[in-house]
């Protein structure tokens, strides 16, 4: 009886250490990466069609269609399945996600400590024959919005996910807007 005791403490013990441990990884101590990525489809849509890359976008840019000229130099995290582990940077991180290059969005998460790590959802849905990116980043830098994706073969017309001729200065992070 005294046995079963001991070990059931040590095994609660083991599991509020192993928490504890687990989460000040994630918000402070950076001992291994835990960033992790996932994302989802709902029907008709597949998860083997969705790209996500990561890299420098320049707000600077004439029209969106630069994001698609030099890929080169962006990290591919995920292209169907997870590719790359998202490592730990602070300051601008610019993502570009895809679908069936048809579709896409681009957006931006400032981190203010690299040792902040997230876990980064995406959602990929059609409503009313429109594509639609649901984001969703836990995290202390997290953010969370829902927007329409845009046609890839559109990409010269916008500017930072809105069209040039209704952007404004200020960014968001998601798009150029308006005062």
């Amino acid at each position: 009886m005294k046995n079963k005791k001991t070990i059931f403490i040590l095994t609660i013990i083991l599991l509020i250490g192993s928490y504890g441990l687990w989460k000040s990884n994630k918000d402070f101590l950076l001992l291994w990466n835990s960033n992790t990525i996932n994302v989802t489809t709902k029907n008709p849509l597949s998860n083997n069609k969705v790209k996500i890359e990561y890299g420098f976008n320049s707000i600077n840019r004439k029209s969106d269609k630069e994001m698609f000229t030099d890929r080169k130099a962006k990290i591919i995290l995920y292209d169907g399945k997870g590719k790359e582990k998202l490592e730990n940077e602070y300051g601008e991180n610019d993502f570009l996600i895809t679908y069936d290059n048809k579709y896409y969005f681009s957006f931006r998460q400032f981190k203010l400590n690299r040792r902040h790590q997230h876990t980064y959802n995406f959602y990929l849905t059609k409503k009313y024959n429109k594509m639609y990116l649901s984001t969703e980043i836990n995290g202390q830098d997290g953010m969370k919005f829902e927007r329409e994706m845009i046609e890839v073969e559109n990409a010269d017309k916008y500017l930072l996910n809105v069209p040039i001729d209704s952007a404004s200065t200020i960014d968001n992070m998601i798009e150029l807007k308006n005062k």
